[in-house]
C-alpha cells in the first residue's frame, strides 16, 4: 500500500474565505496536493477567491497547484464507495462550494466518501504533450484515491468521478481517455489505472465540435478555433468504447447554456457501445441546478442514488 507521507505529499490546512461557520467546517478537511512537486508553499494551494451569493465560493485563476479536499465518511458509516467531484466554471473559474463542497456533503450523507478536485485552469492553451491540465489532474486524482483505498475505507473498484458543466467535460474525458496501470512504472501511482468505475454528469459540456459545444468552455480548454482533429479527440461523445465507465447523466430542459445534444449524443454513444447509462431530463432547473436553492431541483440526487444502488456501487438500505 502506498504511504502518502513517504511519497512526499504535503498535507495542509484548508483555509477558505467564507463565513465563520463555514470556515470552522472547512478546517476539518485535509487538502492533498495532486502533484507535490508543483507545491511551492501551503499558502499558495488556493488561488484568489470570492463569494458569489448564488454560487457560493468561486476560485479564480491562476490555479497552479491542483488539490484534492477530503470529505471522508467515518469507517462505521462508509459503504466503500468514493467519488471525485469536479466543479464547473467554464474552465475559467471553479465553483468549488455549490458543485464541490455541497455535493460532497450529500455524498457523505449516503455513505460515500468524496474528494473535491481543484483542477488547473488551462487559460486557452494545451500544455506540452497535448494533454489538458484538467485531464492530467483528474487522472492523477483517481490514482491517488485508488492507491490509498484501503486506509480510506474505500473499495478500489467503486471509485467514480462526478462533474458539472465544464466539470462534466473533464469527467467525461476521464471516462473515455483513461490510462491503464503500468505494474512496472517507476512512479508508484502510475501502477494504478486512471479509469473511473462510474461517471456522474450534471448538465455537462461533452463536445468540442463547433455545432454543439459551449464556445467559451471550448476556447478556455483548447484555444480559439482548435484544429478539427484536436476538437474531435477531446469530444467525449466521439470516443466512447465498450470500456467506457457506466454513467448517470442529468440536465434541465430549460438549460440555455449547454446544447442538449451534448448529453443526448454521449448517452447515445454509451448505448451503441453496450455501456450502461441513465439519462434524466428535468423540465425546469436551468443551467447549474445543483448549485443552490433558487433552482429548486432536488430530484437529481434521489435519482442518482437509485442509479448507484441499481449499479451496486451503493448498497440498498
Amino acid at each position: 500500500m502506498l504511504n502518502p507521507l513517504k511519497s512526499g505529499w504535503i498535507f495542509v490546512t484548508l483555509i477558505l474565505t467564507l463565513t465563520n461557520s463555514a470556515l470552522a467546517a472547512a478546517m476539518q478537511h485535509t487538502v492533498i496536493p495532486v502533484w507535490p512537486h508543483l507545491q511551492v508553499a501551503p499558502a499558495l494551494c488556493t488561488a484568489k477567491s470570492k463569494v458569489v451569493p448564488e454560487l457560493g465560493k468561486i476560485i479564480f485563476p491562476p490555479v497552479r497547484w491542483p488539490t484534492l479536499t477530503e470529505y471522508l465518511v467515518p469507517k462505521n458509516k462508509a459503504n466503500g464507495c468514493a467519488v471525485i467531484s469536479c466543479p464547473g466554471g467554464g474552465y475559467g473559474v471553479l465553483c468549488v462550494h455549490w458543485e464541490g463542497a455541497r455535493v460532497a456533503k450529500w455524498l457523505n450523507s449516503i455513505g460515500v466518501s468524496c474528494f473535491v478536485l481543484q483542477y488547473r485552469l488551462p487559460a486557452g492553451k494545451l500544455p506540452p504533450g497535448g494533454v489538458p491540465w484538467p485531464l492530467q489532474d483528474v487522472r492523477r486524482a483517481v490514482q491517488i484515491v485508488r492507491a490509498n483505498a484501503k486506509q480510506w475505507n474505500i473499495n478500489p473498484n467503486d471509485i467514480g468521478v462526478a462533474g458539472f458543466s465544464a466539470g462534466g467535460s473533464v469527467t467525461s474525458l476521464a471516462g473515455v481517455l483513461w490510462l491503464p496501470g503500468n505494474p512496472d512504472a517507476a512512479d508508484p501511482l502510475n501502477r494504478f489505472s486512471t479509469r473511473p468505475d462510474f461517471l456522474i454528469l450534471g448538465y455537462p459540456v461533452i463536445s468540442m465540435m463547433p455545432s454543439i459545444t459551449n464556445v467559451q468552455t471550448r476556447n478556455n480548454l483548447l484555444g480559439t478555433n482548435p484544429p478539427k482533429d484536436v476538437a474531435e479527440y477531446f469530444s467525449s461523445e466521439l470516443n466512447v468504447t465498450p470500456l467506457t465507465p457506466p454513467a448517470f447523466i442529468c440536465y434541465a430542459h430549460d438549460d440555455t447554456v449547454v446544447n442538449h445534444q451534448n448529453e443526448k449524443r454521449f448517452y447515445a454513444a454509451l448505448k451503441r457501445n453496450g455501456v450502461s447509462g441513465e439519462l434524466r431530463v428535468y423540465r425546469v432547473g436551468e443551467h447549474g441546478f445543483v448549485s443552490g436553492p433558487k433552482h429548486g431541483v432536488t430530484k437529481w440526487s434521489r435519482a442518482c442514488l437509485k442509479w448507484l444502488q441499481k449499479m451496486h456501487f451503493v448498497p440498498v438500505k
